[in-house]
């Protein structure tokens, strides 16, 4: 979580040195495992001369009690005199030992898919994720362009072709083996796993990953949450500021996006998934296209464009690949693409259908309309508000 919370209440919560930090740990990770099944301090930045805030990871809860009852119970056994809730996660002021009126933050992050099959697997990659500061963000920005992304679900990668419209779908998932995602990476999982003993052994490690390029970071595009990065996080601005401009990696060892996607298509077996999306992603492509030619023959603009196109799709049905009007309305959650019944062979009939029945077809819609005294879909419905 990291940040400090209390400054808007003028709380005091002095930076902790290394000793106070394990004290602090030690005295509070006791309460918190008889309230959750796993809790964590993720590792900590290489060499850190002082702490602002202890961060938990916790997963599994231990009562059968709504969560605003489980915070409840982890304020208590904290001895917590204040508390801000910030989404899944509770940042607690819990007094200092040493420093009288002053505080110690303590920061609860509840690890996503608390309680499901597979929460414990989610766990040690948001371990991961949380470790030693900053260094999945650096990863992140690294191998942004080649469409690599590590979020709180596991290793993506992001298809080109659909991230544009829609970068949720646009996720292919890879694994959330923290092993298995540095082996891909191509980072040493033995150095990791020993513990680095500076920035510049951090820094260094992930410069000798595989994929890695200083032209290819170079060649990213900045957006507004990495220049936000820069100005609040020390560690990553040091490797994009001092590290990098020292770094170079030989052109060769430049990889392109496509070069990646089939690399982890091959490792991670998810070929079939990414065909799959493919496929549909060619489908409501080849939708809209046939869609915009439907839209160009047709004599209306703006809104009364769209009261032209969506009779269409109410009302025409196909049979034996001709278009005819039906007898009843199609629920517009049941509307089919029309670029399943329309090919090269019979497209120049279909658009010619069109010309000559789009008015025929929208007068049907209005004397259905007329007749029940509604919409097809009724006084509300959400389609009398399509553009």
């Amino acid at each position: 979580m990291g940040g400090k919370v209390f400054e808007h209440s003028k709380l005091l919560t002095p930076r902790m040195s290394p000793e106070l930090y394990r004290r602090m740990i030690a005295q509070c990770q006791p309460t918190l495992e008889t309230i959750f099944r796993n809790v964590v301090v993720p590792r900590e930045a290489p060499n850190k001369i002082d702490h602002g805030d202890i961060d938990f990871l916790v997963e599994g809860k231990l009562h059968q009690v709504p969560d605003e009852d489980i915070w409840k119970l982890v304020e208590g056994g904290l001895a917590a005199e204040f508390v801000e809730k910030r989404g899944e996660s509770r940042s607690y002021a819990v007094p200092h030992p040493d420093i009288l009126n002053a505080y110690v933050q303590i920061d609860i992050e509840l690890s996503p898919g608390n309680g499901i099959i597979g929460a414990a697997d989610l766990f040690e990659w948001m371990k991961f994720m949380k470790g030693d500061a900053d260094l999945l963000q650096i990863i992140g920005i690294a191998h942004r362009p080649l469409g690599l992304t590590c979020n709180n679900r596991g290793l993506h990668v992001r298809v080109e072709q659909i991230e544009p419209y829609d970068k949720k779908k646009a996720l292919l998932f890879l694994t959330r083996d923290p092993d298995q995602a540095m082996q891909f990476y191509g980072f040493d999982v033995e150095k990791y796993k020993e513990g680095f003993k500076s920035e510049t052994d951090l820094f260094d490690w992930v410069a000798a990953g595989r994929f890695f390029s200083s032209e290819t970071l170079e060649h990213r595009v900045e957006k507004s949450a990495d220049r936000s990065r820069l100005l609040k996080r020390h560690m990553y601005r040091h490797f994009v500021e001092d590290y990098m401009p020292k770094t170079t990696r030989i052109a060769g060892n430049r990889w392109t996006r496509q070069e990646v996607l089939r690399a982890a298509t091959k490792t991670f077996d998810v070929q079939k998934k990414y065909d799959d999306m493919m496929a549909t992603h060619n489908a409501e492509e080849a939708e809209k296209e046939l869609w915009l030619e439907v839209k160009a023959i047709i004599p209306a603009k703006d809104k009364a464009l769209s009261s032209a196109v969506k009779p269409l799709k109410r009302w025409v049905r196909f049979s034996n690949c001709r278009p005819v009007i039906g007898d009843r309305p199609i629920p517009h959650t049941e509307y089919f693409r029309w670029s399943e019944h329309v090919v090269q062979s019979n497209k120049n009939d279909v658009l010619g259908w069109v010309a000559l029945n789009w008015q025929a077809v929208k007068s049907h819609d209005r004397a259905y309309e007329k007749h029940h005294g509604h919409s097809p879909y009724g006084p509300y419905s959400s389609e009398q508000s399509e553009s």
